[in-house]
């Protein structure tokens, strides 16, 4: 099935794929030639690949989606919505551009970085567990640990040919013991973390679908109870997984790093003087965020 949709300009799709590019991983399959990422989704209890295409131009933008036939009309108007989502396809980007043109700094990382939007999580399950296994690790290893996590899985599909594996549901990681992640090289605390979170959203405890209703405040006052979630873990949550526009994880190292270069500062800035910062660009703090990550893998 093919379906293309519109989204808002600007749209750079190949910008946008630099970031996954600069972290692979088993589960999406990027081609930086055909301006193509596949992966599956889970829907419900059913995992559909899906493979969406930039098309058009970075002013003029469009996605081009392939999906399996047999779809329900429902199925593909949720399908839709879900990589609307990822895409960020709806927002639009002329607020965020009109306030940072007030800052000199930032002149050539906007030129650069026009059309830029972050690729959410696919889901808020996914979204958490990869949050809570990056905390305190490089990004290769965190992302070396997602690939063992999701091959231990072990679910697959077939698609255009290929074996797509599938990040596991949350049933599945609750199922898990601690020892079994600590095998693939989880710490004991990290594999603690993941299972008793995977534990929490299948018991209840935790209402992932309730959190598109939430106010930012509440979602923090949610999660910020169970154990190995502390501020920084939820503000990447809010901005990967549930698409926050307004959220900074001033924490965050490469953030200090990235401000640092920026503003061609002696020493790098702490979480403080970053959140400090960082007020005069509400409420676009969340694509702030993720243009200074940006500039550090574009030469600015």
């Amino acid at each position: 099935m093919l379906e293309r949709i519109d989204v808002a300009a600007p749209f750079d799709f190949q910008q946008m794929l630099r970031r996954p590019l600069s972290r692979p991983s088993k589960y999406a399959v990027i081609d930086p030639e055909e301006l193509s990422y596949t992966r599956v989704l889970r829907m419900g209890e059913r995992a559909v690949p899906v493979t969406v295409l930039g098309v058009g131009s970075v002013d003029a933008p469009g996605l081009q989606l392939v999906y399996p036939d047999g779809l329900t009309s429902a199925e593909q108007t949720v399908l839709v919505r879900r990589v609307r989502h990822m895409f960020s396809a709806d927002v639009d980007l002329w607020p965020f551009y009109a306030m940072m043109a007030t800052e000199p700094e930032w002149r050539g990382v906007m030129q650069q970085l026009y059309g830029l939007r972050p690729i959410q999580d696919a889901d808020l399950f996914e979204s958490m567990v990869k949050v809570i296994i990056g905390q305190q690790l490089n990004v290769q290893f965190a992302a070396t640990l997602v690939d063992r996590l999701v091959d231990f899985g072990g679910e697959e599909r077939v698609w255009m040919g290929k074996s797509l594996p599938v990040f596991p549901s949350p049933e599945r990681v609750a199922g898990w013991t601690y020892e079994s992640l600590k095998q693939l090289s989880f710490s004991q605390r990290k594999a603690e973390y993941v299972i008793d979170f995977a534990r929490a959203v299948v018991d209840g405890q935790v209402d992932l679908d309730g959190v598109w209703q939430m106010w930012d405040d509440q979602v923090y006052d949610t999660l910020l109870p169970l154990r190995g979630i502390g501020r920084w873990t939820v503000e990447c949550f809010l901005l990967f997984g549930a698409g926050r526009p307004d959220v900074m994880p001033a924490a965050d190292i490469g953030v200090q790093n990235a401000v640092q270069k920026l503003y061609g500062l002696e020493h790098r800035p702490s979480e403080a003087e970053v959140r400090h910062m960082a007020q005069a660009f509400a409420p676009w703090r969340s694509y702030a965020t993720y243009y200074l990550w940006q500039s550090l893998i574009n030469v600015v």
